[in-house]
């Protein structure tokens, strides 16, 4: 068969690597014929006729096998190697073979979507046309699109139903604020968005005092007092107290105007006041007429207090507030406490601490007189007694073992040192209550035997003690 389509094929020229398997053929060829021959000549004399016919199977076999190298290459033969086509195209143009990579390296997640369709499948841009025709937009019809039928809701009924109204969820602190005050306004928004220009001007028993502007009000000043809420169910009927007090309105208490219960904090907005008592007492002294002024306007604010069933339980002067036009009211309320109650609180400022207070034993409305003796001694001697000491105890048992104490660095009128003494009674039950003093006071003020500056007098003071600014 090899023959068959050898003879019909025009045979390739021989390689290298054909002709050198061509000779090593013959060379075996050739050994093979002297090995018989020489068999032959040492005693075979002729062939047999299995030889002849070996030797005319391997002549074939080789003419085969010439054929085949002479015709193509066999695959088979692992020693042939062909040079690269690479270094031949590379011999033959001599420039650089581009990499058989292609493609841009992208990093990871970056990727882009295979373009399935063809170029061919997107719309092709219009030509550039004006603006005009650019931007311009088709002309509309309201009348084409509105239907004849009237739009009917999804539901069994055909009116839309109304939203019930919003509530928002208080807490029973709050409830109670809304019912000790319900004539002002109490409100749970930021109250930093209605007042502005913070500054502190005191601190009170609950909190700090600060100044502030309203926004939106021209001309419009308050005192706001900032208390901490604590869940202390004491402290909290404590706030609500002094509320009630200041929602009351009196003219000789300072008048709350609005309450903001905004995240932790309960915001007293108040009238501001132009200072304390005690801001002119770090200037000067008050003389006696301005001293009976600011101790009947006092009283008249401890009369209602008193006849309303409170204990203010702090009387002291920067607890009596002064006005721009010489008005005189009560403030911080944080220790009043109701006199139907059984009360025996060491509560207080020391200095000012009636002896029934010092001993915690039970104690009425009494001590609030004892406090405001203190307080007339203090306006003329600057100082409140006992002044120079600073330790607690010792304190305590100098005002409960020493006498009613009185002026020291003043000289008041034989009257004016008969009303302290009056009022310093070391004996509540013989110690007069608010009612009495303001009356005694009036009756003395009319019989010329005390002297009390009018308002207008007051204010004239005050401007000419406190600064400017």
């Amino acid at each position: 068969m090899l023959q068959g389509r050898t003879s019909q094929q025009t045979p390739t020229p021989l390689t290298q690597h054909g002709r050198d398997m061509l000779a090593s053929i013959k060379d075996g060829r050739h050994r093979a014929t002297g090995a018989f021959t020489k068999r032959s000549s040492l005693g075979n004399l002729r062939k047999s006729k299995s030889s002849t016919t070996a030797d005319n199977q391997l002549a074939a076999r080789t003419s085969d096998l010439l054929t085949v190298d002479m015709r193509m290459k066999r695959r088979s033969t692992g020693c042939l190697r062909r040079p690269s086509f690479l270094n031949a195209a590379k011999a033959a143009t001599n420039t650089t073979i581009p990499p058989q990579n292609t493609r841009v390296w992208r990093p990871p997640g970056c990727y882009e979507i295979p373009n399935i369709l063809g170029s061919d499948c997107f719309l092709k841009p219009d030509p550039p046309m004006d603006d005009a025709k650019a931007y311009g937009f088709r002309t509309s019809n309201p009348t084409k699109h509105i239907s004849k039928r009237p739009w009917l809701p999804a539901g069994p009924r055909s009116e839309i139903p109304q939203l019930p109204p919003f509530v928002r969820p208080e807490n029973a602190f709050e409830r109670s604020i809304r019912k000790a005050v319900p004539k002002i306004q109490v409100s749970s928004l930021d109250p930093r968005n209605k007042y502005g220009g913070f500054k502190e001007v005191g601190t009170g028993v609950n909190g700090s005092v600060v100044r502030a502007t309203h926004r939106y009000k021209k001309n419009i000043h308050l005192a706001i007092k900032r208390c901490r809420l604590d869940p202390d169910r004491e402290y909290k009927a404590a706030l609500v107290r002094e509320l009630r007090i200041m929602a009351t309105g009196h003219p000789n208490l300072i008048r709350l105007c609005e309450v903001t219960l905004w995240r932790e904090d309960v915001w007293m907005c108040m009238d501001l006041q132009r200072c304390a008592v005690f801001a002119i007492l770090c200037q000067r002294g008050i003389p006696e007429e301005y001293t009976v002024m600011i101790a009947c306007e006092a009283l008249k604010g401890l009369v209602y207090l008193h006849t309303q069933g409170y204990i203010h339980r702090d009387i002291k002067c920067e607890n009596i507030l002064v006005g721009w036009n010489g008005e005189v009211k009560l403030a911080d309320f944080g220790l009043a406490t109701r006199s139907n109650r059984r009360n025996r609180d060491r509560l207080g400022t020391s200095k000012w601490m009636a002896p029934e207070v010092i001993r915690e034993q039970y104690y009425n409305e009494k001590i609030d007189m004892w406090s405001l003796g203190i307080t007339l001694i203090e306006m003329m001697d600057r100082v409140p007694p006992h002044y120079l000491i600073k330790d607690e105890v010792e304190l305590f048992a100098t005002i409960l073992s020493n006498p009613s104490p009185t002026f020291t660095y003043s000289y008041p009128t034989m009257y004016m040192r008969g009303l302290v003494a009056w009022l310093l009674d070391e004996e509540p039950r013989t110690r007069p209550g608010a009612k009495d003093v303001l009356a005694e006071i009036e009756a003395h003020i009319q019989s010329n035997l005390l002297r009390c500056a009018s308002t207008t007098e007051f204010a004239r003071f005050a401007n000419q003690v406190l600064p400017s600014n």
